[in-house]
């Protein structure tokens, strides 16, 4: 068991002002057996108009809001503290069937259907995960700005480069083409720099966390923030608004274990 303190912190600019600004955040770490959420606060500047918490289709918590009025620059804030315990887990024997096949990003090439081929596959599903999340690892390279949100898994796996996006859609690509349920999911590992994706597989009615991009299993020290079949059901922010803008974003995040 581990008790953990959470800072996220996203700020975008834009060149010129924007009006009618809706949007949907998935900030606020999920509420588990696991994973208890203690205290969280979430702050958005500028204040929005009507804003409610809800759940989505996923069972990820969800904060929609609303700007009318003109604006150049839009931020939000969650901060609070987590006690993280995997042994509180609960078993769970059926999955949602979109876990257990391709979707928009996650469809297999052929090239990719070969590579799983070529792998000494045995054991449990956990084990099987294992051995595809160390050949993804040493696959890619770790390139920022080589992909972006709308990359599939297979021009991910073709060019080899991407960040922690792409390994988890590979990954889930070759481990549902493998028999084995899996999810994408967002959230935040202890240590500080920006949001981070893995996956979770489904083994005997239990989930288990993967990070394909360190190799390692998910351990205590990782905070869900949000999970779905890949990135499009799961994006951290979304939204639309009026006016045409150039736009920066910034995003920082802290994970501390508390003594």
């Amino acid at each position: 068991m581990r008790s953990l303190s959470f800072y996220y912190d996203t700020s975008l600019t834009f060149s010129e002002p924007i009006k009618e600004h809706g949007f949907l955040l998935r900030c606020v770490p999920l509420d588990l057996p696991e994973q208890r959420i203690t205290e969280f606060t979430l702050t958005i500047v500028p204040m929005d108009r009507g804003g409610r918490y809800g759940t989505d289709a996923f069972g990820n918590r969800t904060y929609k809001g609303r700007i009318p009025a003109p604006h150049m620059s839009f931020r939000y804030t969650v901060r609070g503290r987590a006690v993280r315990d995997d042994s509180a887990k609960q078993r769970e024997d059926t999955v949602l069937p979109g876990y257990k096949y391709p979707s928009r990003l996650t469809e297999p090439t052929d090239e990719m259907k070969d590579f799983l081929a070529s792998l000494p596959l045995s054991g449990t599903a956990l084990a099987k995960a294992l051995a595809i999340s160390m050949a993804v690892h040493e696959h890619f390279t770790y390139t920022p700005g080589a992909t972006g949100v709308s990359t599939t898994a297979g021009e991910a796996f073709h060019q080899a480069k991407g960040v922690c996006q792409d390994y988890a859609h590979v990954f889930l690509s070759l481990c549902r083409l493998s028999g084995i349920p899996a999810r994408y999911v967002s959230g935040l590992p202890v240590g500080d720099g920006v949001s981070h994706a893995w996956a979770e597989i489904w083994d005997d009615g239990y989930w288990y966390g993967v990070d394909p991009t360190r190799h390692v299993p998910v351990d205590e020290g990782y905070l869900k923030l949000s999970m779905g079949r890949d990135f499009i059901d799961c994006p951290i922010e979304s939204g639309l608004f009026s006016g045409y803008t150039d736009q920066q974003q910034k995003v920082y995040m802290k994970v501390c274990q508390e003594q």
